[in-house]
């Protein structure tokens, strides 16, 4: 459940602004900004900051944020924030609430984060309401509530926002703040898992395996534990080395489960998990010779860098049935 920060400016008209030079100067920003030309964008929107402006203001505040076009400064981002924040700009009001929650560049309050997250949530700014939701389902700073952080959740997860999708799922699924219920919990997965939530996708190949709120599909289940596991998810790794390694709904193959289980010790976070992982790889390799362990090292490193796994076992996959062609 981690925090949503925004990560873009707010491409609109400034409605503050109604001369037709300050439209060219703020169009101007815009374009160089899509362009990743971020001194332009800057010297664009800094004299409409200074005159007042709260949308160049939250822009200006994003830039010092993620460090585009200048040195990262939290605290000028926090500046900026803080002067569009105070004219009722929701962007910026949800920005200041993720500064003061994370104390970037201000001592880290809780309190002040909810106070900004609830204005901005209160204009139907779905950052802001995701944030909240989550802050609820922690009890940071405010008692713990589920039932208020469904509320947020599904504000934010009915306007498209992925991480709100996810936990909205969540509540679903473990029956928080609402009651148990896997055919919504999967529904939420689907949505966030198609915008490239790893854990819904995780957590989608888990119910398609055991068929849980969705019919019983092995392929399915493989499908999305592979675009999980190529995200680098240990939990998802694992699984599907164990789909392998028993054949369920694929070809059985050690290989692809030893590189597998191999991966999932290395990228999981928890000791029991490390050790799942590990535990069930030594098994495996039991039953290999010592060709195959080999084959499946080496396929671990190259699975093991970001966004590899996908096309590594597929080229496995193909060299081996050359391989079995070959034969005689």
């Amino acid at each position: 459940m981690d925090a949503m920060r925004k990560i873009a400016v707010c491409f609109f008209i400034p409605l503050a602004i109604v001369t037709s030079s300050a439209y060219a100067d703020y169009d101007a920003g815009e374009a160089a900004y899509k362009k990743n030309d971020f001194a332009t964008a800057l010297k664009e929107w800094e004299p409409l900051a200074s005159q007042g402006d709260a949308v160049a203001q939250d822009n200006i505040g994003v830039m010092y944020d993620n460090g585009q076009g200048v040195q990262q400064d939290y605290k000028i981002a926090a500046k900026w924030y803080r002067l569009a924040a105070v004219q009722g700009n929701a962007s910026a009001q949800a920005n200041l609430g993720m500064i003061y929650e994370h104390g970037e560049g201000v001592p880290k309050d809780y309190k002040e984060a909810i106070r900004w997250y609830r204005l901005a949530a209160g204009q139907g700014d779905a950052v802001a309401q995701g944030n909240l939701g989550r802050i609820y389902a922690k009890g940071q700073g405010i008692p713990l509530d589920y039932k208020e952080a469904v509320k947020w959740y599904r504000l934010a997860a009915d306007q498209g926002v992925d991480t709100a999708q996810q936990n909205l799922g969540n509540a679903y699924l473990f029956g928080k703040g609402v009651a148990q219920d896997y055919k919504e919990a999967a529904k939420w997965f689907q949505l966030a898992a198609k915008q490239g939530i790893a854990s819904s996708q995780y957590n989608l190949g888990v119910m398609y395996r055991d068929g849980r709120g969705v019919l019983q599909d092995y392929m399915e289940a493989i499908a999305w534990f592979l675009v999980a596991a190529d995200q680098g998810d240990a939990s998802a790794q694992h699984n599907l080395g164990a789909m392998y390694a028993s054949g369920q709904g694929v070809h059985q193959n050690s290989v692809f489960a030893y590189a597998l289980f191999n991966v999932s010790a290395t990228n999981a976070h928890s000791a029991d998990k490390i050790d799942g992982a590990a535990a069930n790889r030594e098994k495996l390799s039991s039953s290999m010779t010592a060709k195959e362990i080999a084959a499946a090292q080496a396929l671990s490193r190259e699975i093991s860098q970001p966004g590899m796994l996908l096309k590594a076992l597929d080229r496995y996959s193909k060299k081996q049935a050359i391989k079995e062609k070959a034969m005689p």
